[in-house]
């Protein structure tokens, strides 16, 4: 099934639903978008860290 593309607007916030990650707490409110990183990736910052993660593992809040 393919998933509608999601247009976010740089600070909105996000859920991460995909496999933890190093550095990654469940339970964490949200990560807050930056910026798109290529067709599948995104730039987020969570935890006052920048990090890249799959646009397909994140819901918009």
């Amino acid at each position: 099934m393919i998933k509608a593309a999601k247009k976010l607007i740089p600070g909105q916030n996000l859920r991460y639903v995909g496999k933890g990650f190093p550095g990654f707490k469940k339970g964490q409110p949200y990560m807050v978008f930056v910026e798109y990183k290529g067709i599948h990736q995104m730039l987020v910052k969570y935890n006052d860290l920048n990090i890249i993660v799959n646009s397909y593992h994140t819901e918009p809040l």
